[in-house]
């Protein structure tokens, strides 16, 4: 781990000291272990897909190909656990779309769900993404993926959602404070 890379620490609920860097062009191995530390309901509400027996050989390709896609900004986190030091834990990115609007995306390993990671990591990255001139985060969600809108609610901004079939279109505005 490069220190110079390290952007900020925080402590999970349980305790768990966590630390959050860029994501780099070369941190697919790392979304590859966030990827295999991920259950089939938590990979459906992430990916929208079943992707409970896909081939290795695919999620390193699409490993590589979010970690090294143009006009994104990312952060990865990682904590000291019991059986893996230096494990990364959670991701987080957004890839501008148009004027001032970038979609996002957020990824927690489940055995550290529910600590307030994936919180701390979309909070950050809307601070960034604001910082750029981003006004609108933008994601697509499962409608049954509660757990995300646990996280927008407790951001400090304001969010639309609209229901399209099984899924959501969320728009959290980063130009108003709740």
């Amino acid at each position: 781990m490069m220190k110079e890379l390290i952007r900020n620490r925080f402590q999970t609920k349980k305790g768990v000291v966590v630390w959050i860097r860029p994501l780099l062009p070369t941190d697919a191995p790392h979304l590859v272990d966030i990827f295999k530390h991920m259950s089939a309901d938590s990979r459906y509400s992430r990916f929208h897909q079943p992707l409970d027996s896909v081939a290795p050989e695919r999620v390193w390709r699409e490993a590589e190909a979010i970690a090294q896609t143009p006009q994104q900004e990312g952060i990865i986190a990682f904590a000291d656990l019991p059986d893996q030091p230096h494990a990364p834990i959670g991701a987080a990115r957004y890839v501008c779309t148009g004027d001032g609007v970038a979609e996002t995306a957020v990824s927690v390993r489940d055995d550290m769900q529910g600590e307030g990671i994936g919180t701390y990591l979309l909070s950050v990255l809307a601070e960034e993404a604001r910082a750029q001139g981003v006004q609108q985060l933008a994601a697509t969600i499962q409608n049954a993926n509660k757990a995300i809108v646990h996280v927008l609610n407790r951001l400090p901004y304001p969010y639309t959602k609209t229901a399209v079939g099984s899924e959501s279109e969320l728009t959290l505005d980063l130009t108003a404070l709740k």
